[in-house]
């Protein structure tokens, strides 16, 4: 906090009031800081000479409304004003707290000869000491100008008060409203500029209280979700508490504003963003984006967000900047770029296979990883998307943030909304009491997997669109604007251009999610069959606890045989399947598959059009797949003598999960045996 003294000569004083020192601030700059007051004092029509005997003041009740108001200061002030009021000079001083219309609430008072001088000049509880009523003085003047400010004998515009000395500084609440003034005055001649100096630091105290009971009520998820934030983001952002000081910073905001980002630093207009406090908040609770330069010379973009205490003010603002101009990319090298990760090593080792098309697949994912551009994964059911979208995640400069799975086909439009923007509380019957953030603000720093993604009603359609685009959006039943920041995958097994061409997906969302579009190849065109079989039975013996067997040749081709309308998910289960039927065998042979594999109608060939397939193998895949559960089901529960604990661990799921595919299918459990 700043601090400013104001001191003068009674010569200096009575040639302002004849008018000799007008024009002299612009000469003399020594005298601007003090002239300047005094000709406010003057255009308010202060009074020279002083205030009648009683002066301006409040009523008793309007003192104890006055009072009750700023009961919160006070409690955290009054041990202060205790201390400020002590003082070793046998003269004595006053301490006082006064409200942000200059009213005195309260004084407290050393003894002394001091004691009765306060009383003759109105520092007393109920008056008023604003700079109209009292032109240039303490508590006035840092009313007036926000600042901490000492005001020695003759500065005072008044006559009668250039008998004293005046220290005060400024008490803003934790929502950065001024709120009130701490002063200590004494005689003029025993004037210490350390005084100051306490009194500020005092009401700096006062206020970090203050700021800290309001961070208490803050609710805890929203603290962790604000550390997350800070962690897992890529850009500079801060947590800035009014004036404009720095709560929190991130490394790339230290990196951008170096000293200006510290905690206790200034980040307002007088600091480096060039943005005041009040510019920043209002921009948060309307939801609009600023754009500032930094006293480096970068510009940015501004997205500030209101941290709360649900009172409805806003306790700090979340400020995320973004680069407005993309820098020019440096001339290009000669040397060759290197060449892309092996598709086989880090997190593209969980994906199985040597398919050659596979491969190129996932070269073609390992080139986009790292860009924050959106993909697309355009595959049949079953084929592993989510599997490659995890892969791509983890691969990504988001890995550290959260990835969030949303299945666009599997949910209402109105639930679909909610599960996606959240709701706040009381915005449709069911809905939470506390409201829900959604899946939006989930992926907040990470990753959104929106599978099915060609489900999405139009009107949804429109809204994520909106968040790609700057990344704001707003909850079900809330008109508050919020923010959010991911790396978007969205997979579908429709053919797009078709549901485009349809109308019943919008073609603005088509180009706009169009920055990698991978196909994963189905099942039946990838060559690698017995290696992939292989590799998951293996997984699924160890996960099952029963020793690794291998396949015969008979088993191998009639797995070949088969068109796998389900892909690696159908071929999973069919392999789970034979396990319990083989019971431990080394080998498993063709009797331990299902007698129908192989033996359904082939499907269409899917190259004629990229995707989607044609209806009947659609329709086939999942009732292909139910048919294979519930036969592994019945097998596992017929070898188990009806033990649910011991079937489950055949099958390789918990018993809970058992419980609930039996009653999904409508399975009778056998006597046990």
């Amino acid at each position: 906090m700043g601090t400013l003294t104001l001191s003068a000569s009674p010569l200096l004083w009575e040639q302002f009031l004849v008018g000799a020192l007008d024009g002299e601030a612009g000469l003399r700059p020594e005298l601007h800081p003090l002239l300047t007051r005094w000709q406010r004092s003057r255009t308010l029509g202060a009074p020279s000479t002083g205030v009648p005997d009683e002066g301006p003041s409040v009523g008793r009740m309007a003192l104890l409304e006055r009072r009750a108001r700023m009961e919160p200061v006070w409690r955290e002030v009054e041990g202060m004003m205790e201390v400020l009021a002590s003082a070793p000079q046998p003269s004595g001083r006053v301490a006082l707290l006064a409200d942000r219309d200059g009213v005195i609430l309260a004084t407290r008072s050393s003894g002394g000869d001091f004691r009765s001088r306060a009383d003759d000049v109105r520092l007393i509880e109920g008056a008023r000491w604003d700079e109209t009523s009292r032109g240039t003085n303490a508590i006035g003047t840092a009313l007036a100008e926000s600042s901490a400010v000492a005001v020695v004998g003759p500065a005072h515009y008044a006559q009668l008060h250039h008998g004293l000395v005046c220290y005060a500084a400024p008490v803003h609440d934790p929502f950065g409203e001024l709120v009130g003034v701490l002063d200590v005055t004494g005689p003029a001649g025993a004037a210490d500029p350390l005084v100051l100096v306490a009194v500020a630091s005092m009401a700096f105290a006062a206020e970090a209280r203050l700021r800290e009971l309001a961070w208490a009520r803050v609710a805890s998820s929203t603290r962790g979700g604000l550390q997350a934030r800070l962690a897992r983001e890529d850009g500079p952002v801060l947590l800035l508490e009014p004036p404009g000081r720095v709560r929190q910073a991130n490394g790339a905001a230290r990196a951008l504003l170096g000293g200006a980002a510290v905690p206790g630093a200034d980040c307002s207009r007088s600091g480096v963003l060039g943005l005041t406090w009040q510019e920043l908040k209002e921009a948060a609770l309307q939801g609009e984006t600023l754009e500032a330069r930094t006293s480096r010379g970068s510009s940015w973009r501004v997205h500030a967000e209101a941290v709360g205490d649900g009172s409805g003010a806003a306790v700090a603002v979340l400020v995320r900047l973004e680069p407005l101009v993309i820098r020019a990319r440096p001339a290009a090298s000669t040397e060759a770029p290197p060449p892309p990760a092996e598709p086989k090593q880090g997190p593209w080792a969980a994906i199985k296979g040597s398919d050659p098309h596979l491969l190129a697949t996932l070269r073609e994912a390992a080139r986009f990883a790292p860009t924050g551009l959106p993909v697309l994964l355009l595959s049949e059911t079953g084929t592993g998307k989510e599997l490659l979208s995890r892969a791509l995640h983890a691969a990504s400069n988001v890995a550290t943030g959260p990835f969030v799975a949303v299945n666009c086909g599997a949910l209402s439009p109105a639930l679909l909304e909610s599960e996606l923007f959240g709701h706040a509380p009381g915005a449709f019957t069911g809905a939470r009491a506390g409201g829900a953030d959604g899946k939006l603000a989930a992926a907040d720093g990470g990753t959104l997997f929106l599978d099915e993604l060609a489900e999405m009603p139009p009107a949804l359609q429109v809204l994520l669109l909106r968040v790609l685009e700057d990344g704001s959006y707003s909850r079900v039943g809330e008109s508050r604007v919020r923010h959010t920041r991911f790396r978007l995958i969205g997979a579908t097994c429709r053919d797009l251009d078709a549901a485009v061409r349809a109308g019943t997906f919008r073609s603005d969302l088509y180009y706009r999610l169009q920055g990698a579009m991978l196909r994963l190849p189905p099942l039946r065109e990838r060559v690698d069959l017995p290696e992939l079989a292989r590799e998951l039975l293996t997984e699924l013996a160890e996960a099952a606890g029963q020793p690794r067997p291998t396949l015969s040749p008979a088993a191998l081709a009639r797995l070949a045989a088969h068109r796998w309308p389900g892909n690696v998910r159908e071929l999973k289960t069919v392999l789970r399947l034979a396990l319990v039927r083989a019971a431990g065998a080394p080998v498993l042979d063709v009797d331990a598959l299902p007698p129908e594999l192989g033996s359904g109608p082939a499907p269409a060939d899917p190259r004629v059009a990229p995707l989607p397939p044609p209806p009947p193998v659609q329709e086939e895949a999942p009732r292909a797949l139910r048919e294979l559960e519930v036969h592994a089901i019945q097998d596992a529960l017929a070898r188990s003598g009806g033990n649910v604990a011991q079937a489950a661990r055949r099958l390789g799921i918990a018993r809970s999960t058992l419980y609930r595919m039996v009653e999904r299918f409508g399975i009778v459990l056998p006597p046990r045996s």
